[in-house]
């Protein structure tokens, strides 16, 4: 029988690090390591069939080092979209980090067995409480307010410094609001004190309203197709690296069951 290859075998063949060949494999992103030792790694890898004994990582490590995100249900195209766009800059993202993503959606309520933490994009407050019930990992609400405790984290847009900004370039009441729909009451009633006259995109009708008129829009998506219509736009990137290195952040002290004192978190 031949001998079991192990990662100190490959780092031997490859002239490198065991590190270095660990963070290949786990496709660490925040590491200075060339493309052509990448490539060196995988190729001896591949040649010699090994395996990540990736339940033996999870028992020693007590992690999986896997993400879930959670989209909510919709069936506005640009509800996808921008939800695709999410979770593309989070796989990217957590990819820097160590951590894979996985992608749910529907209304089926799941338990997600192999996941550090679940995050729910877009939700609302009964599902949210749902998912809780039936996941014993952390769960973070992101673009959603739904909780009054400490038990979760919730991360969504300050409304009042969108105005700030929408203000300060086209001035008071001369722009409208664009907002993809959410699923959050909470989150709906903050932004219609801030914007008692916000139009939310259920579908494509809206540029009848943002035609010829400034706009401050959440969301790339909507933002670039409102400029097909709009005098002038100023998108909000409600998904920003400010986001996600504060979403990062609570994932962390979460997985790591660490003490904090901000579980309400507007940015």
């Amino acid at each position: 029988m031949s001998k079991k290859v192990t990662i100190r075998d490959i780092a031997k063949e490859a002239g490198v690090s065991i590190a270095t060949v660990s963070y290949v494999l786990n496709n660490r992103e925040d590491q200075s390591i060339s493309e052509a030792t990448r490539q060196k790694i995988l190729q001896i890898v591949n040649l010699h069939q090994y395996r990540i004994n990736f339940t033996a990582k999870c028992i020693s490590s007590g992690k999986t080092n896997i993400i879930t995100l959670f989209v909510g249900k919709s069936k506005n195209p640009l509800c996808k979209a921008e939800a695709m766009l999410i979770a593309e800059k989070l796989y990217k993202f957590l990819s820097a980090k160590g951590y894979w993503l996985q992608i749910a959606s529907g209304k089926e309520v799941k338990r997600f067995s192999s996941s550090d933490a679940v995050v729910c994009y877009n939700v609302d407050k009964a599902f949210f409480h749902e998912l809780g019930e039936a996941n014993f990992c952390p769960l973070i609400a992101l673009d959603a307010k739904l909780i009054d405790n400490e038990l979760f984290y919730q991360i969504y847009v300050d409304y009042d410094k969108v105005k700030s900004v929408g203000d300060r370039i086209y001035g008071a009441d001369n722009y409208e609001v664009v907002s993809l729909p959410l699923n959050s009451e909470a989150l709906k009633q903050e932004v219609t004190r801030v914007f008692p006259r916000i139009i939310f995109a259920t579908g494509f009708g809206f540029s009848d309203v943002i035609a010829n008129r400034n706009a401050v829009v959440l969301g790339e998506t909507l933002g670039e197709y409102a400029k097909r219509f709009a005098k002038d736009v100023v998108t909000i990137d409600i998904f920003n690296q400010e986001k996600m290195e504060k979403l990062w952040q609570c994932l962390d002290i979460a997985i790591n069951r660490l003490d904090a004192i901000n579980h309400d978190i507007k940015l």
